[in-house]
């Protein structure tokens, strides 16, 4: 038992680490591909927005000015799965850090949940959740 968590937490942090490193970047570089995270029943709340899919919520970020998100601290932890140590299975992963926007004069603490969830058609993640709240 003691190995399996542990299986699954390892898969988990390299898992929320490759993410947090492409999230952000897409976010910041090349919005348009960040469609390629979400799915049509992936649920959104963006700052007390809510977004059923990634269409209506890819229509509402793209008309967003350009940014630069910096992450400070981000953790993540496995949900309760039923698969193999080393298979992975969704987390939840929360990020904190700061945005700045272009049309804005200084940066913005943010604080963002998702619950990423495996993809089994190509061995990544996708987002299932996503809560973005500035603070």
């Amino acid at each position: 038992m003691a190995n399996s968590l542990k299986g699954h937490v390892d898969t988990s942090s390299k898992g929320a680490d490759a993410f947090v490193g492409i999230y952000y970047q897409l976010f910041d570089t090349q919005r348009p591909v960040l469609n390629r995270v979400y799915r049509d029943t992936s649920a959104i709340l963006w700052n007390g927005n809510a977004f059923s899919g990634i269409g209506p919520f890819s229509e509402f970020y793209n008309k967003l000015s350009s940014s630069e998100h910096t992450v400070n601290a981000y953790d993540c932890h496995p949900l309760p799965t039923s698969t193999a140590p080393g298979t992975p299975g969704s987390m939840i992963l929360n990020v904190s850090g700061t945005v700045k926007y272009s049309n804005e004069a200084s940066a913005r603490h943010f604080s963002q949940s998702f619950i990423l969830s495996p993809d089994p058609t190509n061995g990544s993640f996708y987002v299932w959740s996503d809560c973005f709240r500035f603070v």
